[in-house]
């Protein structure tokens, strides 16, 4: 068991719940809280409602947040297991301070890597569709970021069957797209309220973008592959 000062760098949204992830203030890396009694074979009991994670909530961006948690049990698979952590049940979740966005990044400047490679240690294998995704049970990263120039960056949206919207990002590297699901959850109300073209603009006029990306779980019709999200994105 240890205690974590954390600043919460990434909250992704998923109908009702909430997982979220920061950068450990003390000794450096990547973390991924997750509520006591978590377990793998209850894909929900791994997330956190909108009592604790979203804005104006502990779990905010931005916010600093000691609480006390001990490593993943053996069962939980990598490559998430690298980051999670298990909060201890009855551990009080304490906001230390609040940072800005521009504070956040400054926080958190050691978990920025070079290219979405670079990211997962050069696991993530990109498909012709340009969706991307590293192969599940692989002993890598989960959580990172990157800082890009804004015309490297193309918002669209993609409409289920049953009429849902959703946000993907088309991410250039090096002349290379990779379209990525957007579940960070202040990119997904932005557009949700305002637009596409609204958050296009808000990219598109900033000096650059600090993208937090992330691996989702594998998919119960996909079990193999783990794909790449966005989990926050940030205007400089």
């Amino acid at each position: 068991m240890a205690i974590y000062n954390l600043c919460i760098t990434d909250v992704t949204c998923y109908g009702a719940l909430y997982c979220v992830a920061g950068w450990d203030i003390d000794d450096g890396g990547m973390v991924r809280p997750e509520p006591p009694g978590a377990d793998p074979a209850h894909e929900p009991s791994r997330f956190w409602d909108a009592q604790y994670a979203g804005p104006g909530k502990i779990f905010a961006v931005g916010n600093i947040v000691r609480f006390d948690a001990s490593g993943p049990p053996n069962s939980f698979p990598f490559p998430h297991a690298t980051e999670d952590r298990i909060v201890k049940a009855g551990s009080q979740l304490q906001i230390v301070k609040s940072l800005s966005a521009a504070q956040l990044v400054e926080a958190a400047a050691d978990s920025v890597s070079e290219s979405l490679q670079d990211v997962f240690e050069g696991h993530l294998v990109r498909a012709h569709s340009g969706k991307a995704y590293v192969p599940a049970n692989i002993k890598t990263n989960s959580l990172g970021a990157i800082e890009i120039d804004p015309g490297r960056i193309t918002f669209h949206e993609d409409v289920t069957g049953a009429g849902k919207r959703r946000l993907r990002a088309v991410v250039d590297q090096d002349g290379v797209g990779y379209d990525l699901s957007v579940p960070a959850d202040l990119a997904r109300t932005r557009f949700l309220t305002a637009g596409l073209d609204a958050l296009q603009a808000d990219a598109n006029s900033c000096d650059s973008i600090h993208v937090r990306v992330g691996l989702c779980r594998p998919f119960p019709d996909i079990p193999d592959a783990c794909y790449a999200q966005v989990n926050g994105l940030y205007f400089l």
